[in-house]
């Protein structure tokens, strides 16, 4: 009868087994106990030295040894790496580009945009783009500049020029160079977003002003004489309006360029013209002829009156723009 030799599994009731048996399983057990114990801290020391290396790489190749800056602004390339808070001696890894972005847009808000390319082993290149004024708002005798997103540029401007839309808005309106104009109504941002590109869209140009204080019912005002009311601006109806009261315009100067008076589009699909008279200022009944514009017709032009010379679109003092 052969002898029963001991393995590595232990069996089924130890009690059964012989001294030597128990013997042999105990040391069985350490040895794989011990093995697994090796192979955790050979594993463990081979993790270590590992991310050492990797953080030694890292360190010493990745280094910020020098920052250029590409693109054209008001500001010199010293002033935008000091704004970025990157110096040499950063990582180009662990450096959080949209942190300093937000530094320098904010610290100089004639930029618009920032983007940061990385080229290695040790230079960082931050390319910046200009913005330029495109709202003023009027407030104690003076300007607030703001771009085409309502960041406020500068502040305390004395005149404006050409191509510079002034806004009018509600009297709760704050300003901080930097950052985006709070108007008090958070709606207002989006309706002069959807304006913007409904205007773009329309292919309307010359607007030299926009009553937003009420925002159910904007007011554009083209080359300083001629105001289109809108009513209501829905997304949906915006753009057509805007059709509709361009090709009322372009009709009208065809025939006066100096013409002053109110469109009304505050009805959806229709145009009705209001001369700016000194007598009257009631709505008049269109007369023959239409302006197709989109799906809409223009039912009116302006009847005969009493030209005024219009009001230059530059150079305007708070004062005769309030």
């Amino acid at each position: 009868m052969k002898k029963s030799t001991p393995n590595n599994r232990a069996p089924q009731n130890r009690a059964q087994l012989s001294g030597n048996e128990k013997i042999a399983y105990r040391t069985a057990r350490r040895r794989k106990k011990n093995k697994l114990k090796a192979l955790v801290i050979r594993s463990a020391l081979a993790l270590v030295i590992l991310c050492a290396g990797v953080f030694l790489v890292i360190g010493i190749f990745f280094r910020i040894d020098s920052v250029t800056v590409t693109g054209e602004s008001r500001y010199s390339a010293e002033e935008v790496i000091a704004a970025s808070g990157v110096s040499n001696g950063d990582n180009l890894i662990f450096k959080s580009e949209s942190s300093a972005a937000e530094l320098i847009t904010k610290e100089l808000p004639y930029i618009g945009s920032v983007k940061f390319k990385r080229r290695l082993p040790s230079t960082l290149e931050i390319e910046i783009t200009a913005t330029e004024p495109y709202y003023a708002v009027a407030e104690n005798g003076y300007y607030t500049l703001l771009n085409s997103d309502c960041k406020v540029l500068e502040k305390n401007i004395e005149y404006i020029g050409e191509n510079i839309i002034l806004l009018k808005t509600g009297e709760n309106a704050n300003a901080v160079e930097g950052e985006t104009m709070d108007f008090g109504d958070s709606q207002v941002i989006e309706k002069l977003a959807q304006l913007h590109e409904a205007l773009a869209a329309a292919q309307l140009e010359d607007i030299t002003e926009i009553d937003i204080s009420d925002i159910y019912n904007i007011k554009l005002v083209y080359q300083g004489r001629i105001t289109l009311e809108l009513g209501e601006t829905g997304s949906e109806v915006l753009l057509k309006k805007l059709q509709l009261g361009k090709a009322a315009i372009d009709r009208q100067n065809l025939e006066s360029d100096r013409y002053r008076g109110t469109i009304n589009l505050t009805v959806e699909g229709k145009g009705y013209w209001q001369e700016e008279t000194a007598s009257s200022a009631e709505q008049t009944e269109p007369q023959s002829g239409e302006t197709e514009s989109a799906e809409n017709e223009a039912e009116s032009k302006p009847q005969s009156g009493e030209e005024g010379e219009s009001e230059p679109a530059s150079q305007q003092s708070p004062q005769d723009s309030g």
